[in-house]
């Protein structure tokens, strides 16, 4: 015996899931299941773990882990840096295009709403044909789409292919961040996707200045 207090089994199903995992928000202890030497699994509460130095979970990737890692954080920053270049330029944009200011945040807006739709439907095809094709595909398609947004003749074209570029980018976003933590030892995923979320903040950053 551990001499842990037991706990309540994991519950399945998504109703009896929600509501034992609102529960167990407001407990300081940690619901964890254990195997004995016999195959029974029993649920106990215990303590959480202690903080760890962050040299130290640093130090757990190894030389392919980084690689992994890098892949999909440079993938997104390359992603994120064309997302400020419009955010950044919307008054002189909506000069060329003879718009207002409004109109051309826009475009930040449906960028926005549909990298969702693109994360799901490119995480799909990442989890079916891996995460490399999908990934090139898309930073390919993110280039091209960037230069088609400097040869858009009116605010019309401007928009649609901002729209595409918010599904390419969602598409990035998703294979991106799989590939960069799937790879990680498990006690060093939660620092490293605090660094790629602070990543994927900054791009909504400058956002409401903008407006």
């Amino acid at each position: 015996m551990s001499g842990n207090p037991p706990a309540e089994p994991e519950a399945s199903g998504i109703v009896a899931t929600a509501k034992q995992g609102l529960g167990d928000l407001f407990k300081w202890k940690v619901r964890v299941t254990t195997t004995n030497e016999y195959g029974e699994e029993t649920a106990e509460w215990q303590d959480p773990p202690p903080l760890k130095n962050p040299i130290s979970l640093f130090a757990q990737l190894s030389a392919r882990d980084w690689l992994f890692f890098l892949c999909g954080f440079l993938a997104w920053c390359a992603d994120a840096f064309d997302f400020h270049a419009l955010s950044i330029q919307t008054t002189k944009l909506a000069k060329h295009f003879n718009t207002s200011n409004t109109n051309i945040t826009t475009a930040i807006t449906l960028t926005l709403l549909l990298r969702s739709v693109g994360a799901a439907f490119f995480g799909l095809a990442g989890d079916r044909f891996g995460r490399k094709w999908p990934m090139v595909l898309n930073m390919i398609v993110l280039g091209i789409l960037q230069i088609g947004t400097i040869y858009s003749q009116n605010f019309s074209q401007f928009l649609a292919v901002r729209s595409l570029f918010g599904l390419f980018m969602g598409g990035v976003y998703g294979n991106a961040i799989a590939m960069a933590l799937e790879h990680c030892p498990v006690n060093a995923r939660g620092l490293m996707s605090g660094i790629l979320h602070r990543v994927t903040h900054s791009d909504m950053s400058s956002l409401p200045a903008q407006i």
